[in-house]
C-alpha cells in the first residue's frame, strides 16, 4: 500500500513539474507569414501592372520564404492552429500555388500567375478566421472590402434624386470609414508610426469625408473625383501595410 501510495505521489509531483509539450512560436510563424506576404503582395502589383518578370523576382522570395513556414511549421503548428485538421494541408496548398505561380510568370504568362496566386489572400484569412485569429491584415482586409462596394460608384453614381439609392451610398460610406478608422486605431506600433501610414491614412479619411459633401450638395463631381482618388490610395493601403 505504502509502495503504491508513492508512486502516485511521484506521478502526481512529475505531473506538476513538467512543463507540457508547447506548440510552436506564435510570433515565429507570424513574422515568417509576414514576410512571405510582403512578397505576395509586391509580387501581385507586378503581375496587376502587366509585369511578370519584374514580379518573378518577388516571387522568387515568396516561394523560398512559404517553403521555410511550411518546413518549420507544417509538422508543428503553434498552439491556436492545433484543432485545426485542416492546418497541414493549407500550408501546403500555399506552398503549390506559389510554386506554380513562379514558374507561370518565369514563362511570362501574368493571367496564369495571377489566377494561381489571387486565392492566397483569402486562403490566409479563412485560416485564421477559422482558428479564432485576428491580425492587422485583416483589417486591412475589411478596409479594402469595404472601399470596393464603395468604389462601384465611381462609374455609376446614384440617382441623387433618390433617397433610398443616396441612403445606399451613405451606408457603404459610413462602413469603409469604420474601417479606416479602425484599422488606424489598431495598427501595430512600427506601421501606426511610419509617417507614410499616418498620412496615408489621414488623406484618405478626408476624402472619404468629401463624399459626405458630395451627397449634401448632390454632387457627381465631387464623388467620383473623390473615389479616384481613394481607389489608388486604397491600393497602396494594402500593398504596403496589408
Amino acid at each position: 500500500m505504502r509502495k503504491k501510495f508513492f508512486a502516485i505521489c511521484v506521478l502526481f509531483l512529475f505531473s506538476i513539474f513538467t512543463p507540457p509539450a508547447q506548440g510552436a512560436d506564435i510570433h515565429d510563424f507570424n513574422e515568417g507569414v509576414s514576410e512571405a506576404y510582403k512578397a505576395y503582395r509586391e509580387a501581385m502589383f507586378y503581375l496587376r501592372t502587366g509585369n511578370p518578370a519584374v514580379a518573378s523576382f518577388e516571387l522568387e522570395k515568396l516561394d523560398e520564404r512559404w517553403k521555410a513556414v511550411v518546413k518549420r511549421f507544417a509538422d508543428k503548428s503553434p498552439d491556436v492552429f492545433s484543432r485545426d485538421p485542416a492546418w497541414r494541408k493549407t500550408l501546403l496548398k500555399i506552398s503549390e500555388r506559389t510554386t506554380k505561380g513562379l514558374q507561370a510568370a518565369i514563362d511570362g504568362d501574368a493571367k496564369a500567375a495571377n489566377k494561381h496566386l489571387k486565392p492566397i489572400r483569402k486562403i490566409l484569412s479563412d485560416l485564421r478566421r477559422r482558428n479564432g485569429v485576428s491580425n492587422f491584415s485583416d483589417c486591412i482586409d475589411q478596409a479594402n472590402a469595404a472601399f470596393n462596394k464603395l468604389n462601384k460608384y465611381r462609374k455609376n453614381p446614384p440617382d441623387f434624386g433618390s433617397e433610398k439609392e443616396l441612403d445606399t451610398l451613405r451606408q457603404k460610406l459610413s462602413v469603409t470609414i469604420f474601417w479606416y478608422e479602425r484599422c488606424w486605431d489598431t495598427a501595430p506600433p512600427a506601421i501606426g508610426a511610419n509617417p507614410e501610414f499616418k498620412r496615408l491614412m489621414k488623406t484618405s479619411l478626408y476624402s472619404l469625408s468629401r463624399i459626405w459633401v458630395a451627397i449634401a450638395s448632390k454632387d457627381k463631381k465631387i464623388l467620383t473625383s473623390n473615389l479616384a482618388g481613394l481607389s489608388s490610395s486604397d491600393k497602396i493601403l494594402y500593398l504596403r501595410f496589408g
